[in-house]
């Protein structure tokens, strides 16, 4: 795999309204990361209090299940989360709930770029479209 060639890197944001983190998602991520999918550039999580502040949690301080291996994502942090991205997505939290946000590479799309850069083409866009949107696009094309 050429590693010269970055792949689209995106993020994640997931509340926890509860405040407790569950394996199962982490276990799934673990999956994408292991056979090389994704890359985990960044893990970060926030808590927004009853009064409305925010703050950065430790990995170390989540309250967890014992079916989350929290060792595996130790020293993800890119730094690329600023506070403009944490304030966004603190505004659509709940008061009391933990929100994690993951920023990850999507590794499996490296080769297919560095192939079609060396044919002299180059990726001009990237993004992802909202599930809302997305739902509402279906719905509105669904037949009645």
């Amino acid at each position: 795999m050429d590693r010269d060639v970055l792949a689209p890197v995106a993020y994640l944001a997931v509340e926890f309204p509860a405040g407790r983190v569950t394996g199962e998602g982490f276990a799934l991520v673990h999956d994408l990361v292991a056979p090389g999918v994704i890359a985990v550039l960044d893990l970060e999580f926030i808590a927004k209090e009853a009064d409305g502040s925010v703050h950065k949690v430790r990995l170390d301080d989540i309250d967890h299940g014992a079916d989350v291996d929290i060792t595996q994502w130790q020293g993800a942090y890119s730094g690329l989360l600023d506070q403009d991205d944490v304030d966004t997505v603190a505004a659509a939290m709940r008061s009391g709930g933990l929100t994690g946000i993951i920023v990850y590479e999507n590794v499996w799309a490296a080769p297919m770029l560095a192939a079609m850069d060396a044919n002299g083409a180059r990726l001009v866009g990237s993004g992802s479209i909202d599930v809302d949107d997305l739902i509402q696009s279906l719905n509105d094309t669904s037949p009645a």
